[in-house]
């Protein structure tokens, strides 16, 4: 279980650290996980602990947009993987360095129809590339219209207002 105490998200067994130190609170690492729809999330980076706080948090599938080694700290995808194996989730590794292709649009769309209404958790280095990634998936299935598109994207946190012109394209 997960308590929000005023958009900071905290596993069940770290919420008496808000009461009783906030110097403590302050040196753990939260996971922040940013909703753009209620069943689609982006992230930067996730820890292999960051998976199990996603499981515990309702998520059910992983969508991974940052390519292997891209950079010297970043935690070994096949730790991540098997975290997301042994918590029961779904993992999809979609790996994106630019705007997004016509592949990586296909095999998102298609991992988010693998998981229908499930609570989908993307990531990659800032989760940028995850949220723009969505963003034209959606434009080009037609799901929602590009100014709401752009209002998902603006409420957790990411302004796609450059990417406009391609979205109405694609829609």
């Amino acid at each position: 279980m997960v308590f929000c105490l005023t958009r900071l998200y905290l596993p069940l067994q770290d919420w008496h650290l808000f009461f009783l130190d906030r110097n403590k609170l302050r040196d753990k690492k939260m996971a922040d996980f940013r909703e753009v729809t209620d069943c689609f999330y982006v992230a930067p980076q996730i820890s292999v602990s960051d998976v199990k706080l996603a499981a515990t948090s309702g998520f059910k599938a992983l969508i991974m947009n940052r390519p292997e080694n891209e950079t010297g700290d970043q935690p070994d995808t096949s730790a991540i993987i098997s975290a997301a194996e042994s918590e029961g989730m779904k993992f999809f590794f979609i790996p994106i360095t630019a705007p997004p292709h016509a592949g990586d649009i296909a095999a998102t769309l298609a991992a988010l129809s693998e998981t229908g209404e499930d609570k989908v958790l993307a990531f990659c280095r800032s989760g940028t590339r995850s949220v723009t990634l969505w963003a034209y998936a959606m434009a080009e299935n037609g799901a929602m219209s590009v100014d709401e598109i752009l209002k998902h994207a603006k409420s957790a946190g990411y302004d796609l207002g450059g990417h406009r012109r391609i979205l109405e394209t694609l829609g």
